[in-house]
C-alpha cells in the first residue's frame, strides 16, 4: 500500500509556474518540520515530509467529508509576478481578493501568496516573496522565506485536521451503545486519523491508533457484538496461502466501508497495517513478536470454523503467515545490521516463527504418512491429534498446491525450514531450542532409514538433552540412536546408548527397561565389543560398605563386606568385583571377588585383599566388571570420607627395611631388607624395590647378598635383572631373609622413601602380596675427624667426634682396626679408667678426647713402600637412646597385646607410640642419669589415633596403654637394656689413612737463661734439629740430607736478629745446633716462634715433630735506677746506675 503525500495546490493565472517549478521541486522533500499540537500534547519532530503539487481547480477546492479528508489540499499557493503598480491595482489585486475569498471558505485549508519579484518588498503574514533576479543572495536565502511559510501553512492545516478527526472520533465512540452503531464506520473514521499521521511520517502515532482499534475490536468481540460481520471468511481461493502482509490482494478498505468485510479479512488487514507501520519504523523484532502472538491466537479462531474451510486450511495459513513474515524481515532488514544485539534478538524471533511453520509440516507429514505418529513429531500436534477426524462429514476442499506438493513424496518433504530455524536459534544463542530442532531432524533421518546421518546428528545432541533434564525426549532420541548404531554394527556406541537409556530408566516402560538391560549385558559379554567401557554405578546400582575391615584368620590378608542394590529387572553375572582403598599418594589395597551374580534388590558380598599392608586407608572406589563393561563408584565424591584401619595378621609374612649393623664410611651405602615368613611355608617369592622419593636410586648390580636367619644361617647371592622382580629363595615358617641392597643419594635429605612389595605363593596355591613404604635415614648420626701427632718411633691419633642426630646417642665403645703392617700397637696406660666413662652426645655437641678410648700408638713393619695404600679404621659402637626406650616399651606392649589376643594391632600402636606418645621424653636426661621418666599418657591423642578402630577394640587398646604408662612411670637403665636385649648397636667404620714419611725431623728450642728474659733485650735461643733414623727408608746411615729451617716469627711479639731461613746438612741420628737471637717486644707470656723444616733435596719428603708446640716464655719488663744531687749554686747533677 503506497503511502499518501501531502497535497499542495497552486494557482498560476500569470504563467509563473514554469519558471519556478524546477527550483521548487528541487527543494523537496521538506525537512525538519515541527508540529505543536493545539491540545497541549508534546510536540513532534518530522524529519522528512513528501509534498505533491497539484494545479488549483474547482474540484480540488471542494470540501470533502472527514473520511476522505486526506484528499483535501493542506495548502493553497497563489503565484503572482507584477512589477507595475497600475496593473496590480487594476487587475491583480482583484484576482487575489477573489482567490482569498474562495480559500477562506475552505475548512482546514491554509493559503499563501507567493510574490515573485526581483527586489525587496514589504512582507506580509501570508505573503512569501521569492526574489529570482537577486544575484547577491544564495539560492537557499532566496527560497528561505517561502519554505518556512509553506511549512507553517502545512502544519497549521494538519493540526486543524487532527482536531477535526479527534472530535468526530470522540463523538462516534460515545454513541457505541446506541442502536445502529457500526464498528466499521468507527474503524474508517479512526483509520483516517491514522492515515493523516502516516502521511505526515508520524508512524508511531499512527501505530498507536491501530493498536487502539485492535483493542476496541477485542472489546466488541468479548461483547459478542459482531453483528455487522456476515461471515467468518477464509473461503476465497488463496486465503490459506496468501501473503499476510500483502494488503493489495483484496480491496480491504472498500469492504470495510461497504460493511461487507469478513472477520478473517478484517483481522488480516488490521495486522498487515500494523506490520507495515512497524517496517517503516524499522522494528522487525516487534513484528516477529506480534506475529508470534497474533498467529497462534487467531489460529484458535480459525479452528472454530475449520469445518467450513479447505482441507488443512489452518496448517496452510499458519505456515504461510510465518514464512511471509520471516521472508519480509529478511528482505527489509540488511543481514549486517548496525546493532549486533538487535540482530541476535531478531534471529531468535524469526527462528520461533520458522519453528511454528515447521510444526505445521509435521502435522501434515503425520496426516499424509510422511512421518510416524510418535515422538518427537507428535509434539507438533499440540492441542488435538484428531483435528481432521470430522472432515469426512463435510465437503472437503483441496488444500493449497504448494502444500500438496510438499507432502506428495519424501523428497519434496524436506527439512529446509528446520535448517533455517536452527541457524536462527544458534545465532541468537538459544541452544536448547536448537537442540529440539536437531532432534526432530535426526528423527526424520532415522524414519527415512538414513542411519549414518541420523546417528551423526543424534550423537552430537543427545547428551545435551540429558544436561537439560529432558529425559523423556532424550530417551526417545537415544532409542533411535541405539537402533541406528545397531544397524551400523557399532557395538561400543551401542553399549553407551543402552547405558544412557538405563540411566533414565525411571522414564522407561518396563518392557523397554528389560529389553535394553538384556541388550546391554549381552553386548558387553560378546566378542564383538573390543574395548573396555566405563560407567558410573548410579542409577542402575547403589553400593555401600556394611562392615569394618577385618583380617582373615586362616590366611594372609583381610576382607570387607559390601552391599550392592540392583535396580534392574534381571539377574546379572559379573566377572570381578573390586574395592580400592588408598593411603597417601603411594599405598593402595584392592579387595576382590571373582565371579558372582547380582540379583534384583540388595545383595551382600565379601571381598578379600591378598595384600598385607597395615595402615589407615580411605575408601576410594568400587569396580564392577561385567565383560568389557566396568561400573565405577567413587566414594571420595561423598560429603564424608570413609576411613578404615587395616591390620595384618600377626603371623603373616612381613618385610622391613633397616640400616646395616656395620657401616663403613667411603663405601657404597646399603640397607637391609628383612623378609620374615611368619607362619607361611614360602615356596615361591619375588621382591620389588622402587624409590618413592626424589634424590635416591638403587645401584645397578646383577647380584645381591643375602643371609637366612635360621638354625643353619645360610648365606648366598641372588641373581636378578631388575629391582622390580627379584626372585627370592624358598624359606620355611618363622625364617627371615636378610638381603643387602646398595643405594646412592644425590639430594641431601635426612630421610628417603623406599617402596617394597613381596609377592609370594603359599602351599594352598594362593598368591599374596605384602607392600610397605618406609623411610631410610641416609645421614650418619656421628661425625669423626682425626689428627696425627708424629713422634720419633710412633704416631699418635687424636679423634674429634660430633653428633649429627636430633636424638642423643650413646657411645658404647671405640675400636681401632689396624692393618697388618703395624707390628706394635698399644693403648694409653689409663685406658681401663676411660672405658668406664659414659659418653653421651647430643645434637651440635662435639667432644675432643685424648685418652684411652681414642689415643693409640703403633709401629710400622719395614719396608714401608709395600703397604702405602692401607688404612686403619676407627669403629665407634653407638646406640640411640630413643631406640632403647622404644624397644623396651614395645616389648611390654607386645606382651600385653598377646595376652589380649590383639597382636594384629602391634605394628600400628608401635609406630604411633614412637611418633606421638613418647614426644615428651627427655632423652638427654635419660642418657646422663640412666633413669627414664615417662610422661603422662595423652588419652585424647590415643582416642584420636584409634578413631577408625572398632569401638570395643579401641577401649581395650587404650586400657593396655594406660596400664603400661601407669606401671612404668620410672624405668632404670638396666631394665631397659634387659627389655631391649635384641637391639643391636650400630657400628660405623671411619677409615683413617696411615701417613708415611721418608724423614722425621725433631725440632726443639732451648732458651739461654729463660728466667732473665726482658723486653727489648736480645735473647739467645738454641735450635736443636735431630734427624730420626727410625723413619729413614735407607739402610745407609751415612747419607747426608740437605735441609733448611724457616723461623715463623710473629713480628708483633718478636724481632729476629740473624737468619730467618738457613740451609744446613744432616745425617740420620745426628743432632745439629743453631743459635738464633730474638728480641721480645712485649711483656708477659709469649709463644715461642714455630720452626719449619723443609727438605732441600727433590724427591725427599720430610715431617717435622716440634717439641715446643704451644710453649710460652715469660718476658719481664726492663728496670733501671737513677740518683739525683741538687746543688743550688751548681745546678742539678745525676748519675745512673
Amino acid at each position: 500500500m503506497e503511502p499518501k503525500r501531502v497535497i499542495v495546490t497552486y494557482c498560476d493565472e500569470n504563467g509563473n509556474w514554469p519558471s519556478v517549478e524546477k527550483d521548487l521541486v528541487s527543494r523537496l522533500p521538506l525537512r525538519n518540520l515541527v508540529w505543536k499540537p493545539s491540545n497541549n500534547r508534546a510536540k513532534r519532530n518530522i524529519s522528512v515530509l513528501d509534498v505533491e503539487f497539484r494545479r488549483f481547480s474547482a474540484e480540488s477546492s471542494k470540501n470533502l467529508p472527514p473520511v476522505t479528508l486526506l484528499q483535501n489540499p493542506y495548502l493553497n499557493l497563489y503565484f503572482v509576478n507584477c512589477e507595475d503598480n497600475e496593473v496590480y491595482k487594476t487587475t491583480v489585486r482583484q484576482q487575489i481578493r477573489e482567490w482569498i475569498q474562495l480559500m477562506t471558505s475552505k475548512k482546514n485549508q491554509e493559503w499563501l501568496i507567493v510574490h515573485i519579484s526581483s527586489q525587496e518588498n514589504a512582507r506580509a503574514t501570508k505573503v512569501a516573496q521569492v526574489r529570482m533576479a537577486d544575484t547577491e543572495m544564495s539560492e537557499m536565502e532566496l527560497w528561505a522565506d517561502f519554505t518556512e511559510k509553506m511549512k507553517e501553512g502545512i502544519m497549521t492545516s494538519f493540526d486543524q485536521n487532527v482536531l477535526t478527526f479527534e472530535e468526530d472520533i470522540r463523538r462516534l465512540d460515545s454513541q457505541r451503545q446506541m442502536p445502529g452503531w457500526n464498528y466499521c464506520t468507527f474503524f474508517i473514521l479512526k483509520e483516517g486519523l491514522t492515515n493523516a499521521y502516516e502521511m505526515m511520517n508520524l508512524h508511531e502515532d499512527a501505530l498507536r491508533q491501530y493498536d487502539e482499534l485492535e483493542a476496541s475490536f477485542f472489546q466488541i468481540l468479548r461483547d459478542n457484538a459482531l453483528t455487522w460481520y456476515g461471515k467468518f471468511g477464509g473461503m476465497q481461493e488463496g486465503d490459506d496461502d496468501a501473503n499476510l502482509l500483502d494488503l493489495n490482494r483484496k480491496p480491504y478498505r472498500d469492504l470495510i466501508i461497504q460493511n461487507t468485510i469478513s472477520v478473517f479479512d478484517f483481522r488480516t488487514y488490521l495486522f498487515g497495517r500494523q506490520c507495515n507501520l512497524l517496517f517503516r519504523l524499522r522494528r522487525p523484532i516487534e513484528i516477529c513478536h506480534r506475529s508470534l502472538i497474533f498467529i497462534p491466537s487467531f489460529a484458535k479462531t480459525v479452528r472454530e470454523h475449520v469445518s467450513n474451510l479447505t482441507e488443512n486450511f489452518m496448517e496452510s495459513w499458519i505456515y504461510t503467515a510465518c514464512m511471509s513474515i520471516v521472508n519480509e524481515c529478511d528482505e527489509t532488514v540488511p543481514l549486517s545490521g548496525d546493532d549486533p544485539h538487535m540482530m541476535i534478538v531478531l534471529d531468535g524471533a524469526k527462528a520461533e516463527l520458522l519453528q511454528l511453520a515447521r510444526q505445521q509440516l509435521d502435522k501434515l507429514g503425520i496426516q499424509h504418512g510422511r512421518l510416524p505418529k510418535e515422538l518427537p513429531f507428535t509434539m507438533s500436534l499440540g492441542y488435538d491429534n484428531d483435528t481432521n477426524l470430522g472432515m469426512s462429514e463435510v465437503e472437503k476442499k483441496p488444500m493449497s498446491k504448494d502444500l500438496l506438493e510438499a507432502v506428495s513424496s519424501d523428497e519434496a518433504f524436506d527439512t529446509s525450514v528446520s535448517a533455517r530455524a536452527i541457524r536462527g536459534f544458534d545465532g541468537s544463542g538459544r541452544h536448547r531450542s536448537s537442540l529440539l530442532l536437531h532432534g526432530d531432524v535426526a528423527a526424520l533421518q532415522y524414519y527415512r532409514k538414513k542411519f549414518v546421518e541420523a546417528a551423526r546428528i543424534l550423537e552430537s545432541i543427545t547428551w545435551r538433552y540429558g544436561q537439560n533434564h529432558w529425559t523423556v525426549l532424550e530417551n526417545e532420541l537415544v532409542m533411535k540412536h541405539a537402533k541406528c548404531l545397531k544397524e551400523l554394527g557399532d557395538t561400543v556406541k551401542y553399549t553407551e546408548a543402552c547405558l544412557t537409556l538405563l540411566r533414565n530408566m525411571d522414564d522407561l516402560k518396563d518392557e523397554d527397561k528389560l529389553y535394553y538391560s538384556t541388550e546391554l549385558f549381552s553386548t558387553a559379554t560378546s566378542k564383538e565389543l573390543k574395548q573396555e567401557i566405563h560407567h558410573e554405578f548410579a542409577p542402575m546400582f547403589t553400593v555401600k560398605v556394611v562392615s569394618m575391615v577385618d583380617i582373615l584368620q586362616d590366611d594372609d590378608g583381610s576382607y570387607v563386606d559390601i552391599m550392592i542394590e540392583n535396580k534392574l529387572p534381571q539377574d546379572i553375572e559379573f566377572n570381578k568385583l573390586s574395592v580400592r582403598m588408598v593411603s597417601g599418594e603411594i599405598d593402595e589395597l584392592w579387595f576382590n571377588l571373582r565371579h558372582g551374580v547380582i540379583k534384583p534388590g540388595k545383595n551382600t558380598y565379601r571381598v578379600t585383599c591378598e595384600t598385607s599392608a597395615s595402615g589407615t586407608y580411605v575408601l576410594e572406589k568400587v569396580h564392577l566388571k561385567i565383560g568389557k563393561l566396568v561400573f565405577l563408584y567413587d566414594f571420595l565424591q561423598e560429603n564424608r570420607k570413609r576411613i578404615f584401619r587395616v591390620d595384618s595378621h600377626p603371623k603373616a609374612l612381613k618385610a622391613t627395611i633397616s640400616p646395616p649393623q656395620e657401616m663403613e664410611l667411603g663405601q657404597t651405602s646399603t640397607f637391609i631388607v628383612h623378609v620374615s615368613s611368619g607362619r607361611n611355608q614360602v615356596s615361591e617369592a619375588s621382591l620389588s624395590l622402587l624409590p618413592a622419593s626424589e634424590g635416591i636410586s638403587l645401584v645397578p648390580t646383577s647380584t645381591l647378598a643375602y643371609s637366612k636367619e635360621a638354625s643353619d644361617a645360610a648365606t648366598g647371592e641372588i641373581s636378578f635383572e631388575s629391582y622390580e622382580a627379584i626372585s627370592l629363595p624358598s624359606f620355611g615358617p618363622n625364617e627371615t631373609l636378610a638381603i643387602t641392597v646398595p643405594y646412592e643419594t644425590f639430594i641431601n635429605s635426612q630421610e628417603h622413601l623406599i617402596k617394597l612389595a613381596v609377592h609370594y605363593l603359599t602351599p594352598n596355591s594362593k598368591r599374596h602380596t605384602f607392600t610397605l613404604t618406609t623411610g631410610i635415614e641416609t645421614v650418619l648420626p656421628l661425625q669423626v675427624s682425626h689428627s696425627i701427632i708424629w713422634r720419633d718411633d710412633c704416631l699418635n691419633i687424636k679423634l674429634d667426634m660430633a653428633c649429627t642426630s636430633y636424638v642423643p646417642i650413646r657411645v658404647l665403645n671405640v675400636e681401632l682396626r689396624h692393618p697388618a703392617r703395624i707390628n706394635d700397637f698399644k693403648q694409653a696406660p689409663f685406658a681401663g679408667e676411660m672405658m668406664q666413662i659414659k659418653l653421651i652426645l647430643s645434637l651440635h655437641t662435639t667432644v675432643y678426647v685424648m685418652a684411652s678410648v681414642v689415643l693409640y700408638e703403633y709401629h710400622f713393619e719395614r719396608p714401608l713402600a709395600e703397604a702405602t695404600d692401607e688404612a686403619a679404621n676407627i669403629v665407634p659402637v653407638l646406640a640411640y637412646t630413643n631406640v632403647e626406650v622404644e624397644k623396651a616399651l614395645t616389648s611390654l606392649l607386645e606382651a600385653d597385646l598377646v595376652k589380649a589376643q590383639l597382636e594384629q594391632h602391634n605394628a600400628f600402636l608401635t609406630s604411633h607410640l614412637k611418633s606421638h606418645l613418647l614426644k615428651g621424653v627427655d632423652y638427654m636426661v635419660y642418657g646422663m642419669s640412666d633413669e627414664l621418666e615417662l610422661p603422662p599418657l595423652d588419652v585424647a591423642s590415643c582416642e584420636t589415633l584409634l578413631v577408625y578402630h572398632d569401638p570395643k577394640v579401641r577401649e581395650i587398646l587404650i586400657g593396655i596403654l594406660k596400664e603400661i604408662f601407669l606401671m612404668n612411670k620410672t624405668i632404670e637403665y638396666d631394665r631397659i637394656m634387659a627389655l631391649s636385649s635384641s637391639n643391636q648397636p650400630l657400628q660405623i667404620s671411619f677409615p683413617i689413612p696411615l701417613p708415611t714419611s721418608q724423614m722425621l725431623t725433631t725440632v726443639e728450642i732451648i732458651v739461654d737463661s729463660p728466667n732473665e728474659l726482658t723486653v727489648g733485650t736480645p735473647a739467645t735461643f738454641q735450635l736443636l734439629v735431630k734427624n730420626s733414623a727410625y723413619w729413614s727408608p735407607s739402610e745407609d746411615k751415612e747419607q747426608v740430607y740437605d735441609l733448611y729451617y724457616d723461623i715463623l716469627v710473629d713480628y708483633e711479639n718478636w724481632l729476629l736478629c740473624g737468619h730467618k731461613k738457613r740451609l744446613f746438612s744432616t745425617k740420620p741420628g745426628v743432632t745439629t745446633t743453631h743459635a738464633v737471637s730474638l728480641v721480645p717486644l712485649k711483656t708477659g707470656p709469649l709463644h715461642v716462634p714455630k720452626i719449619s723444616i723443609v727438605s732441600a733435596t727433590s724427591g725427599v719428603y720430610n715431617q717435622t715433630a716440634y717439641v715446643n708446640e704451644a710453649e710460652q716464655v715469660l718476658i719481664k719488663p726492663r728496670t733501671t735506677t737513677s740518683t739525683f744531687v741538687i746543688d743550688q749554686q751548681r745546678g742539678v747533677q745525676f748519675a745512673d746506675r
